[in-house]
Parts: C-alpha cells; sequence; structure tokens
C-alpha cells in the first residue's frame, strides 16, 4: 500500500514537472516571438531617426519644423488648418552648441506643466508619435537670427504659458502656431504681420499659414510611413 502511495506522489510529480516544462517553454515561445518583433520594430525606428539624423548638417537656426501627430488631438489640430491638413504642430529650430533644439509651445497631457518646451530635433520628430515631418526657411540674415534667439529665449525664461483659449491678442499665453508667428516677427522687426489673415474675427494663425506664405522656403519632408 506505501508503494502505490509512493508512485501515486512519484507520478504526481513527474506530471507536475512535464507540465512546469510545457508552460516554461511556452512562456520562453512567447518571450522570443516578442523579442523577434521588438527587434524587428527597433530596426524600423533605428532607419526612421536615420532619416532625422540625414536632415540635422543642414538645420539652421530659424528654421520651421511642423509635424504630424498619429493620436487623436493632433487629428483635431489639422482641422484648423487653412488649407493644408498635413501637420498638426510646430516649433522653431534653435541650433546650440552644434545641436538642432526645437523650441514649441504645448498644452494638454502632454506638457502637464504648459511651459514653452525644448526638445532636441529626434524627440520633437519622434517617428513613434508622427508619421511624417517638414521643415521650411525664411532667409533671415543675421541681425534678424540674433533677434530671435534673444526672443525665443526670453520666452523660455520666462516660462511662457500655453495658451488653452487661442487667443490671439494676449501675449502672455501662446498656442503653437501663435508663439512660432509672433517670435518670427518679432525677429523680422514686423514684415511678418503680411501673412496674418485680418479680413475676419477672430484673427488667429493656422499652422499652414507659417509655411504658405512668400517668406517661407522647403528644405525637407520625411514622411515615416515610407
Amino acid at each position: 500500500m506505501k508503494e502505490t502511495q509512493k508512485e501515486v506522489i512519484f507520478n504526481l510529480n513527474n506530471n507536475l514537472h512535464c507540465a512546469l516544462k510545457r508552460w516554461l517553454s511556452g512562456c520562453l515561445f512567447v518571450f522570443l516571438m516578442l523579442s523577434f518583433n521588438s527587434n524587428q520594430s527597433s530596426e524600423e525606428y533605428i532607419l526612421q531617426f536615420g532619416k532625422i539624423d540625414s536632415i540635422k548638417p543642414i538645420l539652421k537656426t530659424g528654421d520651421l519644423v511642423v509635424r504630424n501627430g498619429i493620436d487623436d488631438i493632433s487629428r483635431a489640430a489639422r482641422s484648423f488648418n487653412r488649407i493644408d491638413t498635413n501637420f498638426s504642430h510646430c516649433g522653431i529650430v534653435i541650433l546650440e552648441n552644434d545641436t538642432a533644439f526645437v523650441y514649441h509651445a504645448l498644452g494638454g497631457v502632454y506638457n502637464p506643466g504648459q511651459n514653452l518646451m525644448r526638445q532636441p530635433v529626434d524627440s520633437f520628430c519622434n517617428p513613434k508619435e508622427n508619421d511624417k515631418v517638414a521643415f521650411f526657411r525664411y532667409g533671415m540674415d543675421e541681425g534678424q537670427i540674433n533677434n530671435l534667439k534673444n526672443v525665443v529665449r526670453k520666452h523660455f525664461e520666462q516660462k511662457l504659458l500655453f495658451d488653452m483659449f487661442f487667443n490671439f491678442d494676449t501675449d502672455d499665453r501662446m498656442y503653437c502656431s501663435e508663439f512660432v508667428f509672433k517670435s518670427l516677427n518679432a525677429a523680422m522687426v514686423g514684415v511678418f504681420t503680411q501673412i496674418l489673415h485680418t479680413e475676419k474675427e477672430p484673427v488667429f494663425v493656422s499652422i499652414d499659414d507659417l509655411y504658405l506664405n512668400r517668406f517661407a522656403q522647403p528644405i525637407k519632408e520625411i514622411d515615416f510611413s515610407r
């Protein structure tokens, strides 16, 4: 009788051991499959970030950068553009010690502090969050570029807040395209006012207003989906 109990216990332990091996093998298979997919994604992202790296050597202070986010908020933001609905957010490139940073006004859950943001161009253009980006240049002279640096840095030091009400008449808070417009206009001593649409109230600046004008020259567009 004791032998029979031992056999039962042995068989039970053996079955449990086999079941545990099968479970571990299954877990290992799932892990390897996830790792394989992750590696595939990583390789894809490396190629996409390589596209961003390719533009860095030709970027200059004062360049406009626009991006198109793939989330619902970005889809809503695109609808406010007048003509071209390909982009949902914008910022200004400032070179600092040979590194390209993007200054941009962003609100909501993406920026809980609501202060003007400063990000490396790689982060601003992150292909995990955006499907395309584009760069434009305004042909400013050295004096205007220095003016722009001072204006942008002053806004950043003063922690310019994002304007959740999109009121163009206030200067203590600004939305993304308003920040770009007013910074460029200050640097260019009012010349940029020519792009304003003042025929209807309320007056506002859309993202496509910033590059669909005679001052902006396209530099490069990068489509991460290709």
